[in-house]
């Protein structure tokens, strides 16, 4: 005789305890099929416990991308996101043990993400196998460590990328090799000294912060924009060539000259020294990229200054 399946049942201490949880708890059959799903999960994703028994985990719990390019989520042997590969690990006897996993899923037309700690494992109960999965959610210290992170490479006085950022940029495309095609700019603020002894420090800081806000209008979404030191800068455009770049820098530059000629009446401008990235010198490490730049932008200052210098293109900003 077939032993029932009763350790749900609503008059257990079990059944209270999972449901009462303040992770979210559920349990599947050996088909990912949902047996049982306690209230904080609910929580989780803003749902109602209303969910059909039977149903598949991703038809109630999916993300983003189910119906596009995950259809059938949940599903046996279905879906490439992290909680289907940890499900298959499970589905084989292996044991998920405190794995990191992130949610992108909408709600009311707005896209929400969620992070948690998943733990999982096979649960044989009499002559049934159950998967058993188990949610911390960890979001707030997700987001606490990703504003970590940025202040870690955050210049405070700029709003720019420091230094540490910037290398690691740079040090990213690199062991990209041939997959990334990039422009390198090095600028430096021309007499900069001069105008920290006319006007005052608090006005050269002042330049350096329009500077940034300037800067950050003409760039895109993807490059970089990071402070060097003192008044050099340095940008990372992907994607375009030394003629695109110097476009781009003319363009800050103009807007830059124009704001301060009402003000001071030293002209506030820099030179920069371009390097593209391409197949040529896909093999140069990031201190002989940032060499290079450093070496053109020096030349375009014995030029004349307010100008830029490339391996290939070379032009002033103000005609």
């Amino acid at each position: 005789m077939e032993r029932k399946f009763n350790f749900l049942q609503k008059d257990t201490l079990f059944y209270s305890l999972f449901e009462n949880s303040r992770i979210g708890q559920v349990i599947l059959d050996d088909q990912c099929r949902l047996v049982f799903v306690n209230r904080q999960m609910y929580k989780f994703f803003d749902l109602k416990s209303d969910y059909v028994k039977g149903m598949t985990f991703g038809q109630i719990f999916h993300c983003s991308n189910f119906g596009v390019s995950c259809s059938e989520c949940g599903k046996p042997g279905n879906g490439q996101c992290d909680l289907m590969h940890a499900m298959r690990i499970i589905r084989k006897g292996g044991i998920i043990d405190n794995n990191t996993i992130h949610f992108s899923f909408n709600r009311e037309g707005r896209k929400k993400i969620k992070w948690f700690q998943l733990n999982g494992s096979f649960v044989s109960y009499y002559d049934r196998n159950y998967i058993l999965l188990i949610f911390a959610d960890i979001t707030d210290l997700k987001q606490k460590e990703k504003r970590l992170k940025e202040l870690l490479y955050l210049d405070f006085a700029t709003r720019t990328t420091n230094k540490y950022g910037l290398v690691q940029s740079i040090k990213r495309r690199v062991r990209a090799g041939n997959n990334q095609r990039y422009s390198l700019c090095m600028i430096d603020f021309d007499n900069f000294k001069q105008l920290n002894d006319q006007y005052g420090h608090l006005f050269g800081d002042k330049v350096l912060k329009k500077f940034s806000d300037i800067a950050h209008r003409h760039i895109r979404k993807g490059d970089v924009l990071g402070r060097y030191g003192g008044e050099e800068f340095v940008f990372i455009f992907d994607g375009i060539d030394e003629k695109q770049s110097f476009q781009i820098l003319k363009r800050i530059h103009v807007e830059l000259t124009k704001y301060f000629s009402e003000i001071a009446k030293q002209p506030v401008t820099f030179s920069a020294g371009i390097v593209a990235v391409d197949s040529s010198s896909q093999t140069m490490s990031y201190k002989e990229l940032l060499g290079q730049a450093d070496s053109l932008l020096y030349e375009a200052k014995e030029l004349g200054r307010s100008r830029a210098m490339g391996r290939q293109e070379s032009g002033l900003f103000i005609e």
